[in-house]
């Protein structure tokens, strides 16, 4: 554990730093940002919710740093955490950042006046981590920290490796439909709609591996037991 934190801590302090990036732009635009600012938005794109100035420029992000910070030390805690060293372990450390700078850069726009459809914005972004996460998840070894931790999944090393091969190319689809749907739903007659169709796919997505887990084990383990 002592080395890789020593191994990534340069890493992990400037994560930390980027995620609370978007207070120091908050505190730049503080005169010009309105009180309260939207927090919420429908699926068209629309604020429906709000929250205190100062609530949202600095408890958002140090709510994201928070998040940040405990799952950098729960995989660093990880009994395997060998298997999730290297460029699993910097998707983990670059996900609250770059989601901290996205969400807060889109909100505070929002309230500055600039016309961006807030859904498009953050549906993209959820695209191309869907991708991301696809791409390297079959590069992830056996641990209890990053993956589909099914048990059948944890039990079994060519499961494990058959599933994370099968959830990869799952989320990397689910990543193209997402970066398509941005454009799609807010324009849609019924956005609201469609986005429930949207999530649907999302749940369907993450239970498809969990699946594909539990009938590998049918197939092979169980035979052997």
């Amino acid at each position: 554990m002592k080395k890789m934190i020593k191994k990534y801590l340069p890493t992990l302090i400037i994560t930390a730093l980027l995620t609370l990036l978007p207070i120091v732009f908050g505190l730049i635009v503080w005169a010009k940002l309105p009180d309260p600012m939207p927090s919420h938005f429908n699926s068209a794109g629309e604020a429906d919710g709000f929250m205190s100035k100062a609530v949202a420029v600095f408890a958002m992000p140090a709510a994201l740093l928070l998040i940040h910070v405990i799952c950098a030390l729960v995989t660093l805690m990880d009994p395997k955490r060998k298997n999730i060293d290297g460029k699993p372990f910097l998707v983990v450390l670059w996900i609250f950042p770059v989601m901290s700078i996205l969400v807060n850069g889109l909100v505070y726009a929002y309230a500055l006046g600039g016309k961006i459809n807030i859904t498009t914005g953050a549906l993209i972004g959820c695209g191309i981590l869907f991708i991301l996460l696809g791409n390297y998840l079959p590069k992830c070894g056996q641990n209890y920290s990053i993956g589909i931790k099914t048990p059948w999944a944890l039990n079994d090393e060519n499961n494990w490796r058959a599933t994370h091969r099968f959830g990869g190319k799952i989320y990397v689809a689910m990543g193209v439909i997402t970066v398509i749907s941005a454009f799609v739903i807010p324009s849609f007659a019924n956005a609201a709609a469609l986005f429930w169709v949207y999530f649907v796919l999302v749940m369907i997505s993450s239970a498809a591996p969990m699946a594909y887990s539990y009938i590998y084990y049918l197939k092979h383990d169980k035979k052997e037991d």
